[in-house]
């Protein structure tokens, strides 16, 4: 199959193979990511590898740069929203990953390129978040997805999920990664305010106060704790961008123990 444009992805991918040690690097994915819990055996690598697609495709592109600086602002393309939008990219290259289906991966380009659809947890398109740097972001993300089908198309399906994954390494406790369930409960007993040593800590070291910070909280924080953790667990972006704005870079969903 070719993408438009006449280019035949094996003739452009397959032509840098010398480039990249590619067994090295199943090797060392292999390993790095048993030593997180991850492996085909426990059956959570696809999810490990829907972790580095969207870091690869979607996260650490364009509309990074774009969130970042000036023009995120201007297109009110904050935290929350950001994050709101990540964890609904993981769960399309999560499906993507998992089909049988032969250009899944095709579909996934096209549903995160939609420029209409209302990106979930928010109010706003693609045409709006990203206005500005629509063809950077859909220039890049097909560069990436010819890419992710070169090696969907060489090695067999485990090392094309060790090679996607190899790109989530940064990612090693965000949602989809097992760290990241641990990150949630922590948060829920500290919003349960059961975590005393956190609260201290806040104030000692941060000079926080916990029950001032937490009066900040979106309302569903106050009124349904067991649906933010039910949300945070599985579909961050179920609970709104502008609430998962205040969970983004919080010291209650910390990366610390």
């Amino acid at each position: 199959m070719e993408r438009s444009g006449g280019r035949d992805r094996r003739t452009e991918w397959g032509s840098r193979v010398g480039e990249f040690d590619y067994a090295a690097a199943i090797t060392h994915t292999r390993e790095r990511l048993s030593d997180l819990g991850v492996t085909a055996e426990v059956g959570n690598l696809a999810n490990a590898a829907a972790v580095g697609i969207t870091q690869f495709v979607w996260r650490n592109g364009p509309i990074e740069n774009a969130h970042a600086g000036a023009r995120g602002r201007r297109n009110n393309l904050h935290d929350g929203v950001m994050f709101a939008r990540n964890t609904w990219v993981y769960h399309q290259a999560l499906e993507a990953v998992n089909s049988t289906e032969q250009y899944a991966l095709l579909r996934f380009e096209k549903r995160i390129l939609d420029r209409e659809l209302i990106w979930p947890g928010t109010s706003g398109t693609l045409t709006q978040f990203g206005y500005g740097a629509l063809g950077e972001i859909k220039k890049y993300a097909k560069k990436c997805i010819d890419y992710l089908m070169y090696l969907q198309e060489t090695f067999s399906h485990e090392e094309f999920l060790l090679l996607a994954a190899l790109h989530g390494f940064g990612a090693w406790d965000l949602f989809g990664m097992p760290a990241w369930e641990p990150r949630v409960r922590a948060a829920m007993d500290r919003l349960r305010e059961q975590d005393p040593g956190f609260v201290e800590r806040l104030k000692t070291v941060y000079e926080i106060d916990f029950s001032d910070y937490l009066k900040q909280a979106p309302a569903v924080v106050h009124d349904d704790l067991p649906e933010v953790e039910r949300a945070l667990l599985n579909a961050p972006y179920e609970l709104g961008a502008e609430a998962l704005d205040w969970f983004a870079w919080n010291p209650v969903l910390d990366r610390r123990p």
